[in-house]
């Protein structure tokens, strides 16, 4: 494939993380140089730095953009165990805002151990602003804000992934990570993306290979357990925006180089004729890259049609289905800066 630019992104130390934000006109780039960067995408098709600043006192790990509904906002999560809330400084805080940098809103404290991963949940009127969260401490957390200047942040969900219910024997354990799990666990989260579900968010934890789907209200229960057939633990999931369809996607990534899609039914409205409804099911509907360098990131394209990865060999791959319900490699892109003239 065509590479159409390259972003010079100053960073001092290895970039952790970076995403778009809901319109693709904005890029944010974290490090574990405590910084995070902001470029704008211009007319002429480049990116230029808007904006840099000192986030965190450890290396920062994840971000995440807001909806726009809820305006500019930005969360990032570090090994210093704090998640922090950033807005774009409006026009009249601008020249207070020293060098443009982005406005802290929040900071919560509640994890006991790094987070590594941090998502606002999508627009919707019935939950409001909700930002989830994991920690090596296994605990998936979600905040929420009622106050419009974002000033106060209330945990709603403090939950324990491993026993949360269905879960396995191997997966009980005590709180906290063993050594074993820092060294070679995962810890990720991803929302269904569409509201009408419900509050739903798929999450896991340690050295399981095991996703947990998990409806949050009224009472956060765990739905459908995604197990693969690997014992290799996990390091990245993404939820593909539905855009119509009566299932759902999910893409999960592993240490071994492992690719899965899964295809996710949900219970049939009408339920069963003794009045049960149908269990929540599931089926894996694509693998590959068994074998390779370890995932370091799998996600969809806003219509969940298309599926990107990449991984410890610094090449990203892009797969899209076909009519014969098989997934199809696109093109791969390498980290390979092109050579000078």
């Amino acid at each position: 494939m065509q590479q159409t630019s390259l972003l010079a992104h100053r960073h001092a130390d290895l970039i952790t993380h970076l995403t778009y934000d809901f319109y693709g006109e904005r890029l944010a780039t974290c490090s574990a140089d405590q910084k995070i960067k902001l470029f704008h995408r211009s007319s002429e098709g480049t990116w230029d730095l808007e904006t840099e600043w000192k986030a965190h006192d450890a290396p920062i790990i994840k971000l995440s953009f807001a909806h726009p509904s809820h305006g500019s906002l930005l969360a990032s999560c570090s090994h210093d165990r704090t998640i922090r809330i950033w807005e774009e400084p409006s026009p009249s805080q601008v020249a207070q805002a020293k060098d443009g940098r982005w406005v802290e809103r929040g900071v919560l404290t509640d994890a006991k151990g790094s987070v590594k991963a941090v998502e606002f949940g999508p627009s919707s009127p019935n939950y409001g602003l909700r930002l989830a969260s994991i920690a090596t401490d296994s605990y998936l957390r979600i905040h929420s804000s009622l106050d419009p200047s974002l000033n106060d942040w209330s945990l709603s969900h403090d939950i324990h992934i491993p026993s949360l219910l269905p879960s396995s024997p191997e997966e009980s354990q005590a709180d906290g990570a063993s050594t074993n799990e820092l060294a070679f666990g995962g810890w990720g989260l991803s929302w269904c993306k569409e509201r009408w579900w419900g509050n739903i968010i798929a999450v896991f934890a340690g050295t399981s290979p095991v996703v947990k789907i998990i409806i949050l209200d009224p009472t956060p229960t765990c739905v459908l357990r995604i197990t693969p057939p690997s014992t290799s633990s996990l390091t990245s999931l993404s939820w593909a925006p539905s855009c119509g369809r009566s299932y759902h996607l999910l893409a999960t990534g592993a240490r071994d180089g492992t690719v899965r899609i899964w295809r996710v039914d949900p219970p049939e409205s009408d339920g069963e004729p003794n009045g049960r409804k149908d269990e929540w099911k599931c089926e894996c509907v694509g693998e590959f890259g068994r074998g390779g360098a370890r995932v370091g990131m799998v996600d969809w394209n806003l219509a969940g049609t298309m599926l990107t990865t990449s991984d410890d060999d610094g090449v990203i791959r892009i797969f899209k289905p076909t009519y014969a319900k098989t997934w199809k490699l696109l093109g791969k892109l390498t980290a390979e800066e092109p050579e000078e003239t």
